[in-house]
């Protein structure tokens, strides 16, 4: 991810934080999947250096609920300062539509035209 699209994906993760609009940790999210209404998450993004069994987890279970997740160019470790966490979430759930579309522009590569 090229580093205008991060800086840009890190404002929106830092505005929907500050507008109460982020779930983070990984069952947090799990929990918050299982949800219906407006509190339901609209967009998952999972930590690239997340275990492949937190992945498959999260990947499955957003299936499962209709959610759209998608695998982000940032580290736990990274994820965690951005957010003012003392701990490494491997994931973080959006629950408003327009901060989840926004975050999903801010994803997509360039070269594939798709979430990455």
């Amino acid at each position: 991810m090229d580093n205008k699209k991060n800086t840009r994906l890190i404002g929106m993760l830092g505005f929907a934080m500050r507008a109460g609009r982020l779930v983070i940790g990984t069952e947090s999210v799990c929990t918050a999947l299982a949800k219906q209404g407006r509190m339901k998450p609209r967009l998952v993004l999972v930590a690239h250096d997340a275990s492949e069994g937190t992945k498959k987890k999260l990947l499955t279970k957003s299936e499962f609920y209709g959610v759209s997740a998608i695998t982000v160019n940032i580290d736990s470790g990274e994820l965690g300062r951005l957010l003012g966490k003392l701990y490494a979430p491997a994931a973080v759930a959006i629950n408003d539509d327009r901060f989840a579309d926004e975050i999903k522009k801010a994803t997509l590569s360039d070269d594939q035209g798709e979430p990455s």
